[in-house]
């Protein structure tokens, strides 16, 4: 696995392609380090942290930083170590990388299920000491309103859950 050389004019469309994936909602406040990198894997496929360090100019240590992020959301993976050592990362398709993504995000929400279970029972049996204080109706609404999404979505989350956990299967 080595390195794709593009002609100069792909080379633009890839710098488009990267900034129309900055500017899509789902990566809204996100790092553009993070994002770029997340681009690079997408249309490049195959790159070593050298690699990325030539493309972006960015120091070894903050590709490190966002390559182990990356592995670590499993939105990259290590492809190939060669004899010397030079470790070769890998994503999978756009789609699934942006599948991913977007389940990590997703799972962030529903861990907070037990959570909201917890905070509503407290606010239902402490409902006659709090339901004077200024802002209760709204935090009672805004936690319910999680949790019927979280359980309106489940099915939803199921299906990407297996959708991933396939694409992980050699």
């Amino acid at each position: 696995m080595s390195e794709i050389k593009f002609d100069p004019e792909v080379y633009l469309i890839e710098d488009e392609m990267i900034n129309q994936l900055a500017a899509a909602p789902i990566f809204f406040g996100r790092d553009p380090v993070f994002i770029r990198l997340l681009g690079l894997f997408i249309t490049r496929k195959y790159l070593t942290q050298k690699t990325l360090q030539r493309i972006t100019g960015l120091s070894a240590g903050k590709i490190s930083e966002e390559v182990n992020q990356l592995l670590e959301m499993d939105l990259i993976k290590k492809a190939d170590v060669s004899k010397k050592g030079k470790i070769i990362y890998s994503a999978d398709s756009a789609g699934l990388v942006l599948l991913k993504f977007s389940k990590s995000i997703i799972d962030i929400m529903v861990n907070w299920g037990q959570d909201l279970e917890e905070m509503k029972l407290e606010l239902d049996s402490n409902k006659t000491l709090l339901e004077n204080e200024k802002g209760y109706n709204r935090i009672t609404e805004l936690n319910n309103n999680f949790l019927d999404a979280i359980k309106k979505y489940k099915k939803s989350f199921d299906v990407m859950d297996e959708k991933v956990r396939s694409s992980n299967e050699p």
